[in-house]
This record gives C-alpha cells, structure tokens and sequence, in this order.
C-alpha cells in the first residue's frame, strides 16, 4: 500500500487554499443543545480578516503536516512488511513463481510471529495511515438551512437525501489508519501456504485477496475551523506582543471566536460545552485588550485550551469505516 505523501501535498494546497477564511439523554440537555444552536445561529460573521490569506493557508498546512507526520509514527513497521510481502506474494502467483510466493510468505508469517509477540492483546495494528481533505466556503446561516433541509428529509422518510445534504456540510482533515486484523491474519497466510504446498496456487491467492479485503479502516476526524481558529488565536498573540492595532488583534480573536462557531453549528463535538467556555475567554481576553489592561499570561492559557480542546475533539472521533 503506497504511502500518503505525494497524494498529500495535492489535496492540502488545493483544498485549504479554497477555504472560507474569514472569517446526556434527558430533556435538560436537549433544551440545552437547543438554546446552544440558536446562540450560534446569532453570531455575526466578521466583515473581514486582518491576516494574510496566505500567510493563514501557509501555517494551517504546516500544523496539518506536523499532524500527519505524528500519525505516522504509530504505523508498526512489522505490520507494513506483511502487508507488503502479501502483496507481493499475489504478483508472484499471478505470475508463476509458486516457489519465489511461497518464500515471500514464510517470510510474511514470521512478521506476523513477531507481531503477535510484540503485541499480543491488540486486535488491529496500523500499516499506513492516509488523509484526505474535505472543505466548503460557508456561513453559519447556509449550515442551517442546510440542517434544516436534512431534517426535513429525514422526516419525510428520505434518508438517502437527507445524507446527501449532510454530506456537504464538512470541513475537516480524516486521517484513515489501515489496520491489519492480527487475529486472524496469520491463520490466512498459513492457510494460503498450505495451498501452495498442496499445488493450488488459485487458493492460494484467492486466500491472500480474502486477506487485504480484511483490513480495517479507522477514521479519524480533525475539524479545520478548529484548526483556522488555533492559527488565528496564535497571531492575535503574536500582534498584542508586537504592540500593534488593538483592532487587528480584536479582528482576529472575532475571526477565531467565529471558526469556532462553524465547527459546532456543522457538529463537531455535539455542542460540546467547551466551545461555550473558549468563546468566553475569547470574549474576555477581547475586553482585556480593548481596555489596555492585558494579564500576563491570558493569551497562552486561551491557545492551550484551544490545543487541548482539538486534542480532546480528535482523539474522541475515531469511527470504522
């Protein structure tokens, strides 16, 4: 399986530089969920933003690849070369060096005997990891009615539509880990093996297709407004420092506060009450500087909260897919 890299840098400047920049169960917490979606629905999009286009596009690629790259690290060297060596055992049968197939297998299930060893309680292990970049231009009044749209829909009976209409309202990197099922995929090579020693190299590869149909697909989502917002946060800091226009810094704490908005109104989080508390540092940090009366310190705690929040956010998203 090819690894992500060249893909990658494609779809990163293609898609961020398109993107809209400037800018549990009971009835008390669908109540609350409720008041929560209309406060966002009346928050006022800011006229403009104070900040380079580019220099915004530049540092959300920058974060987006230290992201990546930190995936990459959990992919199990082990795992990747049985993979491959799976792989390579199908091109030998198709092929005709049964011999050289029955080589690269052995090799294959001694990986996976290492595995087991290194690993002995873990279901799945990752062998690659891609990503892909899913963005829209849009306002918190177009997510609305397009959620009002779905819910409609769905009402009527037409899922189908009402998923499709969901569908575009997304703005978010998905990292996709490939994991290799470790309980059953030596058992598959061994099988595929014993074809081979048997003189059935059909079966044989057959098995070994069956093998890569079993892989799984962890999906991981990192929300981009989120991420818009972390560099915008960043930047209102760096100006205060620099002494510049308390506009330009007001500007891009509303420009952050704003991303945030967008990422709950599409659903990141569920209406997470963490966006309610960053939106009230937000707002007291903007009050702090508007008055000149700065504490030490405020700006720094507002960004880690933020990090650690989209930490939070990223790590809670893993589904199957």
């Amino acid at each position: 399986m090819k690894t992500i890299k060249r893909v990658f840098t494609v779809f990163l400047v293609v898609a961020i530089s398109s993107m809209g920049l400037t800018s549990c169960n009971s009835h008390k917490n669908t109540e609350k969920k409720i008041k929560e979606s209309k406060t966002t629905q009346s928050v006022k999009k800011p006229d403009t933003l104070k900040m380079s286009m580019d220099t915004l596009s530049m540092r959300i690629r920058q974060n987006t690849w230290k992201e990546f790259q930190k995936q990459q690290t959990h992919i199990i060297k082990e795992a990747l070369e049985t993979l491959n060596q799976t792989n390579e055992a199908i091109t030998d049968l198709q092929s005709g060096d049964v011999k050289k197939a029955e080589t690269v297998l052995k090799t294959a299930i001694k990986n996976t005997g290492i595995l087991l060893k290194k690993y002995p309680t873990a279901d799945l292990v990752p062998v690659d990891i891609k990503m892909d970049v899913q963005d829209l231009i849009t306002t918190l009044p177009q997510i609305n009615r397009t959620v009002k749209l779905a819910k409609q829909q769905m009402s009527k009976g037409s899922y189908q539509e009402a998923s499709q209409l969901l569908n575009t309202v997304k703005s978010e990197l998905d990292f996709n880990t490939i994991n290799l099922p470790l309980g059953t995929y030596p058992d598959g090579l061994n099988l595929s093996l014993d074809f081979i020693n048997k003189n059935k190299p059909k079966q044989a590869k057959q098995v070994l297709f069956d093998l890569l149909n079993s892989l799984v697909v962890n999906q991981t989502v990192l929300p981009l407004p989120v991420l818009r917002a972390q560099v915008m946060l960043a930047e209102s800091q760096n100006l205060h420092n620099k002494k510049e226009d308390k506009s330009k810094v007001i500007n891009l704490l509303e420009n952050a506060d704003y991303q945030l908005k967008l990422a709950q109104a599409i659903g990141y989080g569920n209406f997470d009450q963490e966006y309610t508390e960053i939106s009230k540092d937000i707002n007291n940090v903007k009050t702090s500087v508007k008055n000149g009366k700065v504490a030490p310190g405020i700006f720094s705690r507002l960004i880690k909260r933020t990090e650690n929040f989209k930490n939070r956010l990223f790590n809670n998203s893993t589904k199957k897919k």
